[in-house]
Order: C-alpha cells, then structure tokens, then sequence
C-alpha cells in the first residue's frame, strides 16, 4: 500500500468518525426541541467536514503531485468558508453555540481517530 493510500484511508476514517459523531449529537439536539440548535449542528458539521476535505485536496496536490503551492485555491477556499460562516451567523436562525459544537465534530474526529484508537488497538495488542 502506497503511503497516497495510507493517507487516504487515515483522513477518510477521520470524515467518517466526525460525520458518526455529528449523528450522535444531531440525536442529542433533540432532546431541546429547537430548529436553530438543531440547524446550527447540522450546518457546523457539514462546514467542517466540507472545508478538512477541500483542505486535504489542496494538501494532497502539494504533496503527492508534486506540483506548485496552489496558493490561489488556498486563498479562495479561506475566504469561502469566511463568507460561509459569516453568512450562517448573521442571516440565518442559527444558535451560535450549536454552530461551534457542530464544528467541534471534526476536532473530536481527529482526537478519537490519531489518540484514542491507537491507544485502544496497542492495548489490545498487549493482551
């Protein structure tokens, strides 16, 4: 296996452990009865998970392909998810609160996939 593919694998698990994570508190939310918790989670979720993959292409294309810093690109994706995050605060019916759990879901995707199953599977290696 290539170390493109190995890479691959390690930030997939990590979109997919944030998007597990998301479910469960989406599944929480409701317990408040609220559409602007509900919303903001939902919306911070998906901007998080949408702007790791967008920043793993550009990453990818540096490394991998070897070609120029695609600055530009980088640039451009900075100020999409500035105009995104502030259009979500100011102009829809968002709980600001919910929006930053819900962007929290891919910082506890990186926690539990590079801390906690490491640890996890060389304990149970040890056993």
């Amino acid at each position: 296996m290539s170390v493109r593919q190995r890479e691959t694998r390690k930030l997939s698990s990590v979109e997919k452990r944030s998007a597990q994570i998301l479910v469960l508190f989406l599944l929480a939310s409701l317990w408040f009865h609220s559409g602007p918790i509900l919303l903001g989670l939902i919306l911070g979720g998906v901007v998080s998970i949408l702007n790791f993959r967008w920043l793993w292409r550009i990453v990818e294309r540096l490394l991998f392909e070897q070609k120029k810093f695609y600055g530009l690109e980088a640039l451009m994706k900075f100020i999409v998810l500035v105009s995104v995050v502030s259009f979500v605060l100011l102009y829809l019916q968002v709980h600001p609160i919910a929006f930053l759990v819900g962007i929290s879901t891919l910082i506890l995707g990186i926690l539990f996939e590079f801390i906690w199953a490491p640890l996890k599977s060389e304990r149970e290696g040890k056993a």
